[in-house]
């Protein structure tokens, strides 16, 4: 009997792990299923990167939902090529159903690649009834902006200049906008064309006539945005604020917060997160931008007729304006009675209501304390770049727009100190085959 059940027992036991063996490997097979079957039913896409690289922004979501009409993407490329920017194709006509994406191979159907004018491979084409616009690049900000091109068309921005004004028109370049340069004082009055008028921080003062001119076209529903450097006289284009409810500080803002420490900025370099109510900065609430090198400006609370002003944009309580401010001013410090405590404005928009019977659209203003927030170098600070297109999309009347946009794509490094660099190498050249050895070792004692 005992011999029997040591014959049987070994016997038995490998049956039964057989069995074992086959049930877990059903369950495997069985969840592997389920799971396969649930994806399908719940197609779900989840952007874990920090700057949600594989999403659509805000601003394209909202362009998306809006339409009025079918759009088509057209993809001209070769077949080989067309696996290429799928995804975020795919992203467009999921967003919306009147979006449609079609790939087409331009040597297959040459006459579609003619009616395009397709030069290149990997063109891609939006088109909406008999209007198209070829996208500037296989990104979400070339294809949105050509959205906007073919359903908008262009409106045309000048940039006054005679006064060592800032060249800040490649900032626009990607945008809607056709963008052209003034020299007003040559002729005195702005062109039929212009949809927004842009003072970039000048070095030297506007003549009496140049700021009349500028006036006329506001109050006639046209729409100007100021931008006024610290250390800058500027008492003609002061006054025509002033006319408007608004006081251009002659003060520099320094701002002691530590919060702003943390991004490596200078005291006067103010980071904004208090944002006024208006739809240019509300898109902003969860974002920092940063002003650098800025005045002030005090927004009148004594009501004045046909001028509604608005403050966009506020410092933190530990800001002050250093009063007087020039340039040749060697330090900065908060003298009490003198400087001006903050928290202080840095940002204002202003709406003029048309008079005297007649029906004109409104005049709009914005005013900044400084240009450098639309420099290529502070530019690509959190949101610097949404908030100054908010404001030229909020002046030239072009609402919808106003979001968070797509940010081009940025490589991720890896910063590592010599310490963290070496402790690698040890580990994966040393460490890991003697863990492998010491594995192996301990397998091989246990079957001796």
């Amino acid at each position: 009997m005992d011999e029997k059940n040591n014959v049987t027992g070994p016997r038995t036991r490998k049956v039964l792990a057989g069995a074992n063996f086959a049930v877990y490997t059903l369950v495997v097979i069985a969840i592997a299923a389920l799971a396969n079957w649930f994806v399908n039913r719940n197609d779900k896409i989840w952007d874990l990167t920090p700057n949600k690289s594989y999403s659509l922004s805000p601003q394209t979501i909202k362009l998306l939902r809006g339409l009025d009409r079918d759009v088509t993407l057209y993809v001209f490329d070769r077949k080989q090529g067309m696996r290429e920017g799928h995804d975020l194709l795919d992203n467009y006509a999921s967003a919306s159903h009147r979006v449609a994406v079609r790939y087409v191979d331009p040597d297959r159907e040459p006459g579609l690649a003619k009616q395009f004018a397709i030069r290149t491979y990997g063109t891609i084409v939006v088109a909406a009834g008999d209007r198209h616009f070829e996208a500037q690049g296989a990104t979400e900000e070339g294809i949105s902006n050509a959205l906007i091109h073919m359903l908008k068309g262009q409106k045309t921005i000048y940039f006054i200049q005679g006064h060592s004004e800032r060249d800040l028109k490649k900032q626009l370049e990607n945008e809607i906008y056709q963008v052209k340069t003034l020299l007003l004082m040559q002729k005195m009055e702005i062109p039929v064309d212009c949809s927004l008028l842009v003072v970039a921080g000048p070095k030297h003062d506007y003549l009496p006539q140049e700021v009349d001119a500028i006036r006329k076209y506001v109050a006639d529903g046209g729409r100007a945005m100021f931008m006024l450097d610290p250390g800058v006289d500027l008492p003609n284009l002061s006054k025509l604020l002033a006319d408007w409810n608004v006081t251009a500080q002659h003060d520099l803002v320094v701002d002691a917060n530590p919060v702003a420490q943390l991004f490596g900025t200078s005291p006067t370099m103010p980071l904004i997160v208090k944002y006024g109510s208006s739809p240019i900065v509300e898109p902003l609430a969860r974002t920092a931008t940063l002003f650098p090198f800025t005045r002030s400006f005090a927004v009148g609370k004594e009501y004045k007729a046909g001028v509604t002003d608005e403050s966009l944009c506020e410092t933190s309580a530990e800001s002050f304006g250093v009063a007087d401010y020039n340039s040749k001013m060697q330090t900065v410090s908060y003298h009490p009675g003198k400087d001006i405590k903050g928290p202080l404005t840095v940002a204002v928009s202003g709406n003029l209501t048309g008079g005297g019977g007649e029906k004109k659209a409104d005049g709009r203003f914005i005013a900044l304390g400084t240009s450098l927030l639309a420099a290529n170098v502070y530019l690509g600070f959190q949101g610097n770049r949404d908030l100054f297109l908010n404001m030229i999309n909020w002046l030239s009347a072009e609402e919808d727009l106003i979001s968070i946009r797509p940010k081009p794509p940025d490589a991720q490094r890896l910063n590592l100190t010599a310490q963290q660099m070496d402790r690698i190498f040890y580990l994966s050249l040393i460490g890991l085959p003697l863990l492998i050895v010491a594995a192996g070792t301990i397998v091989w004692w246990q079957r001796r």
